[in-house]
């Protein structure tokens, strides 16, 4: 018994699709071309069923049409466009801007203050005898230091920042990076 051949309308109510994507799937080699007009309908199911199966399971070098999954893929994204606007207009996320600006705030902070530390140790350590009595007072002072740094107010340094660029009194100077601060220590003789 021969394969039975089918018209086109009679393949695209089988596969539930219009007559056009029928032949656009015989045109993509899906399934077998049509001779006279007619499809081999053993061939074509065979062919429809297994472009269905590399479809679903993601072999294959055909492109998915499938807009439901573009659109999906599309909405998935404004939403989450959407949830990282409002967490910034709620304040749970901060701009790279800002939160850069904030650290090399801290940062600097951290540089002033441990470079102050030489100069409010000196005359400290010179009135203490043993080793342990300066290290203790350099271990003190240290720990001064990390806790104010732990008490830091981005706001407060701030303002600070803007005194210092708009060279208003009472501003400190700012020394670049690979400037030593301060002048040269003074000789003690012993």
């Amino acid at each position: 018994m021969a394969n039975p051949s089918v018209p086109v309308a009679t393949l695209a109510k089988l596969f539930n699709l219009t007559e056009r994507r029928v032949q656009q799937l015989s045109r993509d080699n899906v399934i077998p071309k049509a001779e006279k007009g007619r499809y081999d309908l053993i061939a074509c199911v065979q062919g429809y069923i297994k472009y269905l199966q590399d479809r679903a399971t993601g072999r294959g070098d055909i492109e998915p049409q499938d807009t439901y999954a573009e659109r999906a893929r599309l909405l998935k994204a404004q939403a989450d466009k959407t949830e990282l606007e409002v967490k910034a207009m709620n304040g749970q996320l901060l701009a790279t801007e800002q939160v850069e600006l904030l650290w090399s705030g801290l940062v600097a902070s951290f540089r002033s203050r441990l470079l102050a530390l030489p100069v409010r140790c000196a005359q400290m350590v010179m009135s203490l005898k043993t080793y342990t009595e300066i290290e203790g007072c350099l271990r003190a002072q240290v720990f001064e230091a990390l806790s104010e740094l732990s008490r830091y107010d981005p706001e407060q340094q701030q303002s600070h920042i803007d005194l210092e660029e708009s060279g208003e009194p009472g501003g400190t100077a700012t020394v670049a990076p690979d400037q030593p601060v301060g002048g040269s220590l003074p000789l003690f003789e012993q």
